[in-house]
Parts: C-alpha cells; sequence; structure tokens
C-alpha cells in the first residue's frame, strides 16, 4: 500500500508546486502591469500588493501540504538570534560606512501614519513572501537544497524589484551601478534569507530581512554611500552572515542531546559581534585598521613582521615627523615624513624617508596617495600573514 500512495502525494506535491508558481507570476504581473501603474494610491501600492501576499500565505498554511524545515525545533530558537544578529550586522555596516561618506534624508513617511502603514504593509509582504519561500524550498527542494537556496534567492530578488527598475537604463553604466549597488546586495540577502528558511522556516527569515528592511524604511536618515561602497558592503555581510550562521549550526547540531536547555544566547550574540568587528576592522571598515610590515626600511622603529595600526588622515593634517602610509603602484608603504613642499600647482606634497635607508624616496607622495598616519606598532604580529603570502 505505501508504495502506491507514493505517486499519488508526488503528483499532489507537483500540482501544489505549479498553483503555488502560477500564484507567483499572478503576482509578479498584477504587480507590474496593474497596481502601480493602473491602480496607483494607497490601494494600487500599499493596500492591494498586501492582500496578495497576505491571501497567498493563507493559502499555504491552510491548503498546501506541510514542510517541515531542515533543522530540528530545538536549534530554532539558535537561528532566530544568528538571523537578527545578521540583520543588525548588515544595518550596522551601512550605518558605519555613512560616518565617511555621509547621510541624508530618508525618502519615506515618518509621520505616525506613515508609520503604521509601512510597518502593516511591510510585515504582511514580508511574512508572505517568507512564508512561500519557505514551503518552496522545504517542499520542493528538501533533496537539492543548494539548487533550492540558489532558485529562491534569485526568484525573490526579480519579485522585490519592479520590472522598470531592470529596464530602465540611459545607458550601460546606469546598469552597472543597478546591478553592482542594488540588485548583488538584494541578491545575497534573497541567499541568505533562503538558507535561513531552509533552516528553520519562514520566521528566522522574517526576522533577517525585516530587521533590514525595518533600517531602510524606518530610519529617519540613510548612509548616502557610493555604488561601489553599497555593492561590497551589500554583499561582503550576507556572505560573512551566510558562513556564520553555517558554522555556528553545525557547531550546535553537533552538540545534539548534550546542549543545556537552559543555555543563554549571550554567549552566541557576544561571539558573532566579535566577529563581526574583527572582521570589519581587518578590513579598513573604521577610521583605523592594521597593516602587516614586509620591509626593514622603517626599522629600528618599525620591524619587518611587525603590524602598524593606521588611522585615516586628511592629507592637510600631515605633519613633518609623522609615519604615514601610502599608495605607490600596488604597494601601500609606510615612510617618515621629512619635507612638505609646494607642488607647482599650488597644492602640498611629501618627502618621505624610511628611517633605515640613507636617502629619502626618489619620487615625493601627493595628497591623493596618503591612506593616513601609524598611530601604533605592534611587534612581529604581522609574521603569521607574511608567512601565508610567501607561501602563495
Amino acid at each position: 500500500m505505501p508504495h502506491r500512495l507514493a505517486p499519488i502525494l508526488s503528483k499532489s506535491r507537483s500540482r501544489q508546486t505549479l498553483f503555488l508558481l502560477a500564484c507567483l507570476a499572478a503576482i509578479f504581473l498584477l504587480s507590474n502591469l496593474v497596481w502601480g501603474p493602473v491602480v496607483g494610491g494607497f490601494f494600487g501600492n500599499y493596500l492591494l500588493p498586501a492582500m496578495m501576499w497576505g491571501l497567498l500565505a493563507l493559502l499555504i498554511s491552510k491548503r498546501l501540504s506541510r514542510a517541515r524545515p531542515h533543522a530540528k525545533r530545538r536549534h530554532h530558537a539558535l537561528l532566530r538570534w544568528l538571523a537578527f544578529i545578521c540583520g543588525l550586522a548588515g544595518a550596522m555596516a551601512l550605518v558605519v560606512m555613512g560616518l565617511f561618506d555621509g547621510f541624508g534624508r530618508s525618502p519615506y513617511d515618518h509621520s505616525l501614519r506613515g508609520i503604521i502603514v509601512n510597518f502593516a504593509y511591510l510585515g504582511i509582504l514580508l511574512a508572505g513572501m517568507e512564508i512561500t519561500r519557505s514551503w518552496l524550498i522545504n517542499a520542493v527542494f528538501a533533496k537539492r537544497p543548494v539548487f533550492g537556496i540558489a532558485f529562491t534567492g534569485v526568484l525573490f530578488s526579480l519579485l522585490w524589484f519592479p520590472v522598470r527598475r531592470f529596464t530602465n537604463f540611459q545607458d550601460g553604466l546606469g546598469a552597472v551601478k543597478f546591478i553592482g549597488g542594488t540588485y548583488l546586495p538584494t541578491l545575497s540577502e534573497n541567499v541568505l534569507a533562503s538558507y535561513l528558511a531552509f533552516l528553520g522556516g519562514p520566521l528566522p527569515a522574517v526576522i533577517y530581512r525585516g530587521t533590514l528592511t525595518a533600517f531602510h524604511w524606518f530610519s529617519p536618515v540613510l548612509p548616502d554611500l557610493s555604488w561601489i561602497m553599497q555593492a561590497l558592503i551589500g554583499t561582503f555581510v550576507p556572505v560573512f552572515g551566510m558562513g556564520l550562521v553555517y558554522q555556528m549550526y553545525r557547531a550546535e547540531a553537533v552538540r545534539g542531546r548534550r546542549r543545556r536547555e537552559a543555555e543563554s544566547p549571550i554567549g552566541w550574540i557576544v561571539t558573532s559581534a566579535a566577529s563581526v568587528l574583527i572582521i570589519w576592522f581587518a578590513v579598513g571598515v573604521f577610521s583605523v585598521f592594521p597593516a602587516a610590515i614586509v620591509s626593514g626600511s622603517m626599522a629600528p622603529a618599525i620591524d619587518k613582521g611587525d603590524v602598524v595600526i593606521v588611522k585615516r588622515i586628511r592629507p592637510e593634517q600631515v605633519a613633518v615627523g609623522d609615519v604615514i602610509q601610502f599608495r605607490e603602484e600596488h604597494m601601500r608603504i609606510a615612510h617618515r615624513v621629512v619635507a612638505i613642499e609646494e607642488a607647482p600647482d599650488g597644492g602640498p606634497f611629501f618627502r618621505t624617508k624610511g628611517d633605515a635607508n640613507k636617502n629619502p624616496d626618489t619620487d615625493p607622495v601627493r595628497p591623493e596617495q596618503v591612506v593616513g598616519k601609524v598611530v601604533l606598532v605592534v611587534p612581529k604580529a604581522g609574521w603569521p600573514a607574511i608567512a601565508l603570502r610567501s607561501s602563495d
């Protein structure tokens, strides 16, 4: 008897999948051809799209067969915390970069009515999307999760934007800016949301995307970043978050039943936050960052294998005697400023010299080459990095 039921269940699941994909296609077409372009205002832009996603979520919950997430129930609390940490890390990265590139006023309505409407709209929209995403991954792609995560990531990234965003380009640069600065970060966000939905169902995905969306919609000011910086932050942080979720979930799953029921999530939060901060520091997100010294030209003040902490400064803040880091072709060099002279065009340039060198550097350092000023030396801390580089 069970072998006879298997084909019936398979056909039933196939029909449900086709029905759901047809619903998504209908939502996509209505959103691009009717809601907004024809029926505008509050009804077309808010009420009707929210109703469609809400009805779809209700249909999935009541009419379609149940799809269980991959992770066991005892791991769901951890996944919710990790989802929140990933969302918070993404928002924090944008804020930190905004300190360098500046902030602008948010385009969204921050009146009491606007906040209530946006909160209800986004809540229903995200709930509908993540319930749909979770069902697709766990019901259709349970045996092929990698393909399912990739497929749903691309699918829901396309559903998030109106078609005109993909066609309204005046030139090739406009297309590159949209793809790099907007679509790729959205795709990375959706891939991470798909992975969270595969492991823990819709709630972790809602928490992750809800945290990011709330920052964008409810913050009165938003970082005014270049499209390149948006691409870097928007893709790096979700990729790092996916690795973090994978490693922590895997470590927790290995512990299995030995995990204490009363264990506090504080340890996970601190570890995750510390990991994010360390990586941000290492890649230069903050105004200070580390750099390994690979030559002895600054001995004895700075030896080969030391790590210097560099603080970003403006060229006009450079003084004689400062050790500055500057770019030269594909390298970064840390040498001492021995003179500041005036260029023919009226701007300054800097004469530099390594303390261990007999003569000053041949070429002067222009203001645009200056990266920052060395403010601290950590002896011998850079030897592991030098060893890894020399082994390549």
